[in-house]
């Protein structure tokens, strides 16, 4: 794996047509980053409220499992 420091060498050297190319890939990248992270927020508020039990259950989860 290259460093941070191998990866900016080269970048220095790139031409502006390279360059731009790259910031292409960096913004594909950062968005899908973010629609990710999205999909994982979205999946777990998806199966808030799907269950029923005690108003409890959080604080005294002990109790119920093993009494």
């Amino acid at each position: 794996m290259a460093s941070r420091d191998q990866i900016i060498d080269k970048i220095k050297m790139l031409s502006e047509e390279s360059l731009s190319e790259v910031a292409n890939l960096l913004d594909q990248m950062d968005e899908k980053s973010r629609k990710e992270s999205r999909a994982k927020g979205d999946l777990l508020s998806s199966v808030i409220g799907i269950c029923e039990g005690p108003a409890d259950l959080a604080e005294r989860h002990d109790k119920y499992a093993y009494e």
